[in-house]
């Protein structure tokens, strides 16, 4: 009989035995994928009972795409993040959560990830407003320029209908009395001067 060696299967090392162990999804993947390089995918097994963190988010290869139809119990297609420490699913929630107690650090840093993300935003949505307000400010004194322009057009096209009907009136005045006035008959020195020319 050959010497037998148990050798664990790859990504399922217990974790419990050596707990320098790295049992993230992604080092049991990238083992898998080493040592069968013919796999087509994963599928991700959650035990939220047990106590190996392990079984919190196991790997399992996939060969063929119908094991992805029939799902068994706590098996899921989703994969969890990588930045958490000992991924769990979660049914009531609908997806994998952190399971990890000493994940506080983490979980406080990804807090402090959004928040410094929302404070960004909060300036760049500061600096929208900054600029909104000070195209309000040129749009508001380009209107009031164009305001006075436009009075002053108005002031002087009046003045200037003003002066038009003056001058119309003047020349009804200057025609009107043209067609009063009699003409007069030529005067002696009028006649004289005309027959001193001949």
């Amino acid at each position: 009989m050959a010497d037998e060696t148990n050798t664990p299967v790859a990504g399922t090392e217990n974790a419990t035995q050596n707990a320098e162990v790295d049992t993230s999804v992604k080092t049991q993947e990238e083992s898998l994928k080493k040592n069968f390089p013919n796999l087509i995918g994963y599928l991700y097994m959650s035990d939220p009972d047990n106590t190996n963190p392990l079984w919190h988010h196991y790997v399992m290869p996939v060969f063929d795409e119908k094991a992805y139809e029939n799902l068994p119990w706590h098996v899921y297609k989703e994969r969890p993040s990588d930045d958490l420490v000992d991924p769990l699913y979660s049914v009531q929630k609908g997806g994998w959560i952190e399971n990890a107690h000493d994940a506080q650090t983490q979980i406080l840093a990804q807090v402090q990830m959004k928040i410094d993300a929302i404070d960004k935003f909060k300036e760049q949505l500061d600096q929208t407003l900054k600029s909104v307000q000070e195209n309000q400010l040129t749009g508001t004194a380009q209107n009031l320029a164009l305001t006075k322009s436009i009075k002053e057009l108005s002031e002087g096209q009046a003045t200037q209908n003003n002066l038009l009907a003056l001058l119309q009136n003047l020349m009804l005045t200057i025609a009107g009395s043209q067609k009063t006035a009699k003409p007069t008959a030529p005067t002696q020195a009028t006649t004289a001067t005309a027959t001193d020319k001949q």
